[in-house]
C-alpha cells in the first residue's frame, strides 16, 4: 500500500458520522452568497440581492438560463467519461445520501470515497501537507478561494462542461466583483449553498432575551458548562467583534484585543468546541446555548421533544457564508468530477440538498422545487430586512493576531 492509499484509509477511519454544520444523518442511517458583500473597501460586491423576491419567484432571466442549461445538458453529459470512482474531501455528511446513490447509478460510479475535515483551516493544512492529487472535489467556504487558488490547490473550472451553472443566480457566482483583480477567483468555484452564523438555544432552559451577540456574552455565565461553540475561527471571532460594533473582518489590534477579552470571559463557560455534533448536544440538553450554524438546529424545531429550539440571527450583525464546489488540482478522476458538479446543480437534486441540509440554495430553478415552508423560513432564506446587519467574510485567516487569539481560545476551552 503506497503512502497516498494509506492517507486515504486513515481519513476514512477517522471520519465522524455527523455533519460539520450539525445535520444528523443518524436518524435515517443514511446558505451569503455570490452576493457576499464585504464591508467598505472590500473587493466583493456590495449589494445583497432581494431574497424576498428570489423566494417568491425566479428572476426574469431564469427561464432563458434554464432553457440554455437544458439545451446544453445532453451534450455535456455525452461528453462525460466518468472513471468509475470519485474521491470527495468535504464537511461531514454534507451531501444527501440519496443524491450520492443517484449519482453513482447514473454514471456507473462504483467507488465513492467521502473523506472529511472539521474546518477550512484543517483542509488547507492537509493540502499543504501533500494531499494534492488525492481528491477530486470539495466544498470550502468562499473566503478561502484566494488562498486555495494562489497555492495552486484548486483548478479553474471549464463551465462549458457544467451547463447547470447557468441556473445559479449571477450574484452568487460572482463572489468577487468581476471588474476587480480578485474577479479571477470566480472562475474556480460553483456555489453550493449559503447560510449564517448565529445563536442557538433551548428556550425552556434559556428564558433570557438573547437577540444579540452582546446579550450572548452577558448571559453566558448563567449557563456555564452548557454552551457549545463551533470550532471555526472566523465564526467564533464574529461574535465578540460584532458585539463590540466592529467589522467581523477586523485586523485592527485594538479591536481584536477587545474581542480577545470577551472570548477570555466566555472560555470558562464553554462545554465544547464542536462543529460536527453541536446539534446533538443541544438535543439532549447537555448544551442549552450555542454559537452555531443552522444545520440540525432548524430540524429540531419540527420535533415534539425539541420544538422549543430557536435559532437567532443576531440583531447586532453576523456572518453570512457561502460554501463552494471546487475541483482540486490533479484530481484522480477529472471526468467524474465534472459529472458530479453538473449533477449536483440539477434542480431536483439541488432542491433535495436544501431540504436535507437546510441551507439556502443559490440555484434559481431549484428554488421552485423547494418546500415552501423551507423557502419562507427566515432562518434558512434570510429576509431582506436582516441583510443590513449581515457581513461577508474576507480571507483574514492568516492574520497573526487573529491566529494568536483563536489558538488561545481553543487552548482555554480545551478543544
Amino acid at each position: 500500500m503506497d503512502n497516498n492509499e494509506i492517507e486515504r484509509v486513515i481519513q476514512r477511519m477517522s471520519r465522524t458520522p455527523l455533519s460539520r454544520r450539525g445535520f444528523l444523518y443518524a436518524s435515517t442511517m443514511s446558505a451569503a452568497a455570490a452576493f457576499l458583500a464585504a464591508c467598505s473597501g472590500s473587493s466583493t460586491n456590495s449589494a445583497a440581492p432581494s431574497t424576498a423576491a428570489s423566494a417568491a419567484a425566479p428572476s426574469a432571466a431564469a427561464p432563458s438560463a434554464a432553457a440554455s442549461a437544458g439545451a446544453s445538458a445532453a451534450a455535456a453529459e455525452a461528453s462525460y467519461a466518468p472513471e468509475g470512482s470519485l474521491f470527495m474531501y468535504n464537511w461531514a455528511d454534507y451531501v444527501d445520501l440519496d443524491n450520492i446513490e443517484a449519482f453513482k447509478a447514473k454514471y456507473g460510479i462504483s467507488e465513492f470515497t467521502y473523506d472529511t475535515y472539521a474546518s477550512n483551516e484543517e483542509m488547507v493544512t492537509k493540502l499543504q501537507g501533500g494531499a494534492t492529487g488525492l481528491y477530486d472535489v470539495g466544498a470550502p467556504t468562499a473566503e478561502f478561494l484566494p488562498s486555495l487558488v494562489d497555492q495552486e490547490f484548486i483548478q479553474k473550472l471549464d463551465f462549458s462542461r457544467i451547463p447547470n451553472a447557468a441556473l445559479i443566480n449571477p450574484q452568487f457566482q460572482h463572489f468577487y466583483d468581476p471588474a476587480s483583480p480578485q474577479g479571477k477567483y470566480n472562475d474556480y468555484h460553483l456555489p453550493k449553498d449559503w447560510g449564517t452564523t448565529g445563536i442557538a438555544l433551548r428556550r425552556k432552559d434559556v428564558p433570557d432575551e438573547v437577540n444579540t451577540w452582546k446579550q450572548f456574552f452577558e448571559v453566558a455565565p448563567k449557563y456555564s458548562g452548557r454552551i457549545v461553540v463551533v470550532k471555526s475561527a472566523g465564526d467564533v471571532l464574529t461574535a465578540p467583534l460584532k458585539a463590540l460594533g466592529y467589522s467581523l473582518n477586523s485586523v485592527d489590534p485594538k479591536e481584536l484585543n477587545e474581542a480577545r477579552e470577551l472570548l477570555r470571559g466566555l472560555a470558562p463557560h464553554v462545554l465544547a468546541l464542536d462543529s460536527d455534533t453541536y446539534d446533538q448536544k443541544l438535543r439532549t440538553e447537555e448544551a442549552v446555548l450555542g454559537l452555531t450554524w443552522t444545520g440540525g438546529v432548524v430540524d429540531m424545531r419540527e420535533e415534539e421533544e425539541t420544538k422549543d429550539t430557536e435559532y437567532i440571527v443576531p440583531e447586532d450583525g453576523t456572518l453570512y457564508w457561502m460554501d463552494t464546489w471546487v475541483i482540486f488540482t490533479d484530481p484522480p478522476h477529472p471526468e467524474a468530477s465534472y459529472a458530479f458538479l453538473n449533477f449536483i446543480q440539477q434542480p431536483d437534486v439541488q432542491a433535495k440538498e436544501t431540504e436535507t441540509n437546510r441551507y439556502a440554495t443559490a440555484n434559481d430553478e431549484a428554488k421552485k422545487l423547494v418546500d415552501p415552508a423551507i423557502l419562507n423560513d427566515p432562518t434558512v432564506f434570510v429576509p431582506d430586512a436582516a441583510f443590513a446587519n449581515l457581513e461577508g467574510a474576507h480571507d483574514v485567516s492568516t492574520d497573526p493576531l487573529r491566529v494568536e487569539i483563536w489558538e488561545e481560545f481553543v487552548s482555554s476551552v480545551g478543544g
